[in-house]
């Protein structure tokens, strides 16, 4: 497993995260907005914060042991030998393909199709959308798992998706 290299501090991550929800409760800004922006928030303010926490080992142990019984309730097939950190990177690949689609704007599902279409569902003012906040804890705990050519692309996606939030706390705040 790869070692995470902070690029924010306790503080900035405490900030982001607490925007992510605001936005996202409050209903900050136009649907088609909110749902991004809280997303974009969430995904790097949790790698930074809970990746290789206890949160973290507790969540990729019992994705493990969930599959772990999938495989060997298959008995003697052939298939009871998959491995279980490639079936990881598969599902979580699957993840950030349905968070792609779902934060492409809809004007682009003429060139991309109904891919470009998949939509969080629209959560009503103060509440949180769940269902966001379902895939983005994963995706901020478990994108680095994936291994081969499917791991370098969503460590990329998380790396951009950092890389884009990190100055904001400072910027806001002027807390690094």
């Amino acid at each position: 497993m790869l070692t995470t290299t902070h690029t924010m501090s306790p503080t900035g991550v405490v900030i982001v995260l607490l925007l992510a929800v605001i936005v996202d409760y409050m209903s900050i800004g136009p649907n088609s907005l909110r749902d991004r922006l809280a997303f974009l928030l969430a995904v790097p303010a949790i790698r930074e914060g809970f990746d290789g926490s206890p949160l973290d080992q507790a969540t990729v142990g019992a994705l493990r042991d969930v599959i772990q019984a999938l495989l060997d309730s298959a008995g003697d097939a052939y298939i009871a030998g998959a491995s279980i950190n490639a079936v990881i990177g598969f599902l979580i690949a699957l993840l950030w393909i349905f968070a792609i689609g779902c934060l492409l704007p809809v004007k682009s599902s003429k060139k991309l199709g109904r891919f470009a279409t998949l939509s969080w569902p629209q959560s009503p003012l103060y509440r949180l959308n769940a269902k966001m906040w379902l895939v983005a804890i994963p995706l901020g705990l478990m994108s680095d798992l994936p291994e081969g050519l499917i791991g370098d692309i969503t460590r990329m996606l998380l790396d951009v998706t950092t890389k884009l939030i990190v100055p904001l706390p400072a910027l806001l705040f002027g807390a690094a």
